[in-house]
């Protein structure tokens, strides 16, 4: 079983590169799930109706959100309408959508599950340990693998949720920083894990926005409006392989297209 989990895409450019790519990677790599966050592919507001019906159509088997989900309302319809669109569980019962679904390919039964950290990071949520141990309970028996987004500001955050659900959720992967991380590893109890996949977007910038308009926001701390870098596109992902029989992880690899 080979898991393709892609970082935040950031703007429509995202879109686009992964529309033109995805599906040569799935077949290079002969991916049988993959995952996308894309609570940045309308420039900050979440994803769009339109913008997410493009990532499933380019390959994605799920796409998952974070703290900006919501900050679109034309997506809360399709939140509630299609299962393959995550926002974080931990939103609570009142949030349009679904925090966790399970995906058949065919070949396996996906559940996939969405959170959001409680740590640095806005708006504030309640603790995600609760409600993952729901959804576990709730789809018991109905999954072969379980994928975990934790959408986190503070690093150890994301490894506390890793250690605690260790062999119980089989790949654990951050989101949110859009800066790849080097600790890709098997945990004791056969989780793949790694703090953060980062992202899919302009580069050379600062998050995939323009240096000087981030720049100008940092040091002045008034309001403006953040503009997409226009380096090269990119996407950041990891490649999981893991044991059909045993369901630990083989094998936590970068990649980047």
């Amino acid at each position: 079983m080979k898991v393709l989990a892609i970082g935040d895409v950031t703007g429509p450019g995202g879109i686009a590169h992964l529309e033109d790519n995805l599906y040569r990677v799935i077949r290079e790599e002969q991916i049988d799930f993959c995952i996308v966050n894309a609570e940045n592919a309308s420039f900050i507001n979440g994803v769009s109706r339109e913008g997410a019906e493009a990532l499933l159509l380019a390959g994605a088997d799920v796409i998952s959100g974070g703290n900006h989900t919501m900050r679109g309302p034309r997506i809360y319809e399709k939140l509630d309408e299609e299962s393959r669109i995550l926002r974080p569980i931990n939103f609570g019962e009142g949030a349009p959508g679904h925090g966790a679904s399970v995906i058949d390919t065919g070949k396996y039964r996906v559940l996939s599950i969405n959170a959001m950290g409680c740590v640095h990071i806005e708006p504030p949520l309640d603790s995600p340990y609760a409600y993952i141990e729901r959804a576990l309970a709730a789809h018991s028996g109905e999954y072969d693998f379980a994928v975990l987004d934790i959408h986190a500001e503070a690093t150890g955050e994301k490894l506390a949720l890793a250690h605690y659900f260790d062999g119980r959720i089989n790949v654990i992967f951050g989101t949110h920083t859009h800066v790849p991380t080097a600790d890709g590893a098997i945990l004791p109890k056969g989780t793949g894990y790694i703090t953060d996949l980062g992202m899919c977007g302009e580069s050379g910038g600062i998050l995939g926005m323009e240096p000087e308009s981030v720049i100008y926001k940092m040091k002045t701390h008034m309001p403006g409006k953040f503009r997409p870098a226009t380096g090269r596109v990119e996407a950041d992902g990891v490649i999981f392989t893991l044991d059909d029989k045993t369901k630990r992880a083989t094998s936590v690899r970068r990649i980047k297209f």
